[in-house]
């Protein structure tokens, strides 16, 4: 009896601390006048898909990031949330890279500044927190972003490529997959390691 509690246990232990996942992205870069952006069926894993976003170096020095997405995402009860957790880490590595940044909720309009103003597209997602996949584990289900982020010139709206960002994570990789805020972190790493190579 003691060797069917002892094995029970160890089961569910090894449930909720499973192996960490890794996020998809396909962050082929897709100038407007060339190139489509590439669909989720193609997503590629994240070590595998470098930023190739050409952006000049004044351009390089400010970001201004919008978000939008179809009806249902915007009006869905925790689009702030997700809204919330794409301002604030991305205001941590623009301070980081010492890049000024800026979070709006309406892309502006074409002006004399220079930088890069990233639309993103939030086609879906679904919002899974550190503290929940610790409560719950595997009974929380998957994080997943998906998300077209293109990228213009600030100052006549020029498009310098596009990216489509496929994250998820698999429910089964317990309390270490790759969460939403991870999966935010990683986006932004890639954009801003696109804005550093271009200084």
């Amino acid at each position: 009896m003691r060797n069917v509690a002892s094995a029970l246990l160890l089961s569910l232990i090894l449930g909720l601390a499973g192996c960490a996942s890794s996020p998809r992205e396909n962050a082929a870069s897709a100038p407007a006048a060339t190139q489509s952006a590439p669909t989720a069926s193609a997503a590629a894993p994240a070590q595998q898909a470098a930023s190739s976003v050409s952006i000049p170096a004044l351009s390089s020095r400010k970001l201004v990031v919008t978000m939008t997405g179809p009806k249902n995402v915007v009006e869905a009860k925790d689009w702030a949330e997700m809204k919330r957790e794409w301002r604030e880490t991305f205001a941590e590595h623009a301070r980081d890279a010492g890049i000024a940044y800026a979070f709006v909720d309406v892309a502006p309009s074409p002006g004399t500044e220079e930088g890069t103003l990233l639309l993103v597209n939030v086609a879906d997602y679904r919002i899974v927190s550190i503290g929940t996949r610790i409560f719950f584990g595997i009974m929380t289900g998957n994080a997943f972003i998906d998300a077209q982020v293109a990228f213009a010139n600030l100052r006549d709206g020029s498009r310098f490529g596009e990216q489509q960002y496929n994250t998820s994570s698999s429910a089964w990789g317990g309390i270490f997959a790759k969460v939403t805020p991870q999966q935010v972190d990683q986006i932004a790493t890639r954009v801003f390691a696109a804005l550093k190579s271009s200084r």
